[in-house]
């Protein structure tokens, strides 16, 4: 297939399926809903999300088991844009893909701390599991640590966990670094994602670099702001938490955000970055999520106003996250009892 020709599917095709997206309505009558079960079956007839649904019960889908599903979708319309990526040889597939296999090597990882091992269940679309370094079926048959190293070996993440040292308990219990580990998983995959943008040139490359810039340097600083308000970590404890830089935000910066003596003063710094300013004056106060909103607004305007099927890619991928964290937020408010107007600023795109 011809490049130029697999370039315009990608842009048509991620923007076919952005036009698919939420509409505001749909988060009104979202928030509306009573019930989990009634939200599934929302989601079930009226949105994107039937196909993903169509086997469901909704009157007794449990609400895991929704945000499971939720999630299994996006990752299979992500490998369906992969299969056009791979062919352009633009390498966000890679990404992509790499991001899919940390998310199944933490989900072990964690079952493996609970106990309960035999519970690893791996989900990904037969597009990625034809090209996933991972030997699924042996990591389903995990019972230990040290058997998930050898069956991650000839992978990048084998010496990756191999840092780590699993204590036992008294009780036989298993003491994983879980948080560490997920930590320097994700400093591997954000590493892969600027390799990705350095192979490109030009206004692409800035629309990236602005792209994945928020993306990165707002996590971090919502690490930050966790760190700071919940465990009042010492800076360089919060330094050993931090993804690598994006670039949007400068080493002096980002130190002075370490040094800072409150929450607020850890804002008032960001608002005045390239990321932070995106972010309308009326959010700036949820602070538990300025990740996700600096991304949004970034890759809405980049959605709309690119032209490089691998910027337009990207924000679709940076919004449909925030889409589903969206609705799982209001099926975790519904499921609380709380009300529309309590979860309403709990949300992202609306």
């Amino acid at each position: 297939m011809p490049v130029s020709f697999s370039s315009n599917v990608i842009l048509a095709k991620a923007l076919a399926m952005y036009g698919h997206c939420l509409k505001p309505q749909n988060y009104k009558d979202l928030l509306a809903c009573h019930s989990v079960s009634e939200i599934a079956a929302y989601l079930k007839t009226r949105t994107s999300y039937a196909t993903a649904l169509r086997e469901i019960n909704e009157a007794t889908i449990h609400r895991g088991y929704l945000e499971t599903l939720l999630r299994r979708k996006l990752f299979s319309d992500y490998a369906s844009l992969s299969r056009y990526d791979m062919t352009v040889g633009s390498h966000l597939s890679d990404y992509l893909l790499e991001r899919g296999e940390i998310d199944e090597i933490v989900q072990c990882l964690r079952l493996l701390s609970a106990g309960r091992p035999e519970a690893f269940f791996f989900s990904m679309p037969p597009f990625f599991s034809s090209h996933t370094q991972l030997d699924l079926i042996g990591m389903s048959k995990v019972k230990t640590y040290e058997q998930l190293l050898g069956v991650l070996d000839g992978t990048p993440y084998r010496a990756i966990l191999a840092r780590f040292s699993p204590e036992t308990g008294e009780d036989g219990s298993l003491h994983i670094p879980i948080t560490a580990i997920e930590t320097a998983l994700y400093r591997h995959l954000i590493e892969t994602l600027q390799a990705v943008v350095a192979r490109t040139r030009g206004k692409e490359r800035q629309q990236l670099t602005d792209l994945c810039g928020a993306m990165v340097d707002a996590q971090n600083v919502t690490r930050i702001l966790r760190l700071k308000q919940f465990f009042h970590v010492s800076p360089d404890a919060i330094r050993a938490q931090l993804l690598p830089s994006g670039g949007t935000i400068s080493r002096r910066v980002q130190e002075a955000m370490i040094a800072a003596d409150s929450p607020d003063e850890v804002v008032r710094l960001f608002v005045t970055t390239p990321a932070g300013r995106k972010i309308p004056d009326e959010q700036r106060r949820f602070i538990h999520d300025l990740d996700d909103r600096a991304s949004f607004f970034t890759a809405r305007h980049h959605i709309h106003f690119s032209s490089s099927p691998m910027v337009v890619m990207l924000s679709y991928v940076v919004l449909t996250d925030i889409e589903v964290d969206d609705i799982i937020n209001i099926i975790e408010g519904v499921r609380y009892g709380m009300t529309a107007e309590q979860i309403r600023p709990m949300l992202v795109m609306l």
